[in-house]
């Protein structure tokens, strides 16, 4: 028996497809990690045992090295880990078709804070909309790293590879806002399934987390379109994590406890008067914080 280390690229039905020297093989779970919770996810670097009759089995899961997670769908309690050992996010809306929505994108933004990843914020059609910097403006005052694009007229392509090639990254954003189709771009032998979003934001066409190869040693995990994403498990001052921009403010509130939620001698309630902070991410930030002190309240 051989044994070769590897990275999970995809898992289904209990069979997972791993890259391991450069070359993509289907391995089955050694017995034992068929028990655990999480056991296996894309991302992860792996062990794998070549047996005689050619096939692969999963012996041991290496240490993660860091970890995203996001609330479990529907009514179920609890997390559910999407992918291992991730460089960075990057966040992806639209300018329009799905319409951009603010609030949905600091959701994106402040599950990535949670996990202690960092996070580009990607703006795709921007050929729809006349002028797109309005809605990069309060992230790059914020701190974070915005990229303009366009799939259909090729904007910013070349500097959407050089971001991908040589890290491991993981795509996401709302249903509908061109997640496949910018990977086709960038790497047309991917060949991912596409589709065009509908009135609503469109119907699911990417259906479980999947990472694939990306320039000469790249990897990008594509998730499922969401419509929702919970802030299961996040605690307040990650919310605060997430909104870098208001803590340049905060210390200056006449209250050290202050929230931000309309207490007095609030210095980020007065710089949102001044047009200093966003008042988009300002209430981004009150929504985020009252769900994760409501679900803090809920579960102890």
């Amino acid at each position: 028996m051989t044994e070769l280390d590897g990275v999970v690229l995809s898992g289904t039905g209990g069979r997972y497809r791993v890259l391991t020297a450069g070359t993509e093989v289907t391995a089955s779970l050694r017995g034992r990690l068929k028990r655990g919770r999480d056991r296996v996810l894309v991302g992860d670097r792996v062990r794998l045992a070549i047996h005689g009759n050619g096939s692969h089995t999963i012996e041991h899961v290496h240490e993660r090295r860091t970890l995203l997670r996001r609330r479990s769908p529907g009514r179920a309690r609890g997390a559910r880990a999407i992918a291992a050992n991730l460089d960075w996010v990057i966040a992806m809306g639209a300018a329009e078709q799905p319409r951009w929505d603010p609030h949905l994108m600091d959701r994106f933004l402040a599950v990535a804070a949670a996990n202690g990843l960092p996070v580009v914020l990607l703006i795709n059609k921007c050929d729809l909309c006349a002028d797109p910097e309005p809605l990069a403006e309060p992230y790059r005052k914020a701190g974070y790293p915005v990229e303009l694009i366009s799939v259909a007229l090729g904007r910013g392509l070349d500097r959407m590879r050089a971001i991908l090639d040589g890290r491991v990254s993981l795509l996401t954003g709302p249903t509908g806002v061109g997640k496949s189709s910018l990977l086709n771009a960038l790497e047309p032998g991917l060949k991912l399934r596409t589709g065009v979003a509908g009135r609503h934001g469109g119907r699911h066409i990417t259906v479980a987390a999947e990472m694939h190869r990306f320039g000469a040693d790249g990897l990008v995990a594509d998730t499922p379109g969401l419509r929702d994403i919970g802030l299961w498990g996040i605690d307040p001052l990650d919310v605060r994590q997430a909104f870098p921009e208001l803590a340049r403010f905060a210390e200056q509130c006449r209250f050290d406890n202050c929230r931000h939620t309309g207490e007095p001698g609030c210095a980020v309630i007065d710089a949102a008067d001044r047009e200093e902070i966003s008042r988009s991410r300002l209430l981004s930030y009150r929504r985020l914080l009252e769900e994760a002190l409501t679900a803090a309240r809920t579960w102890e």
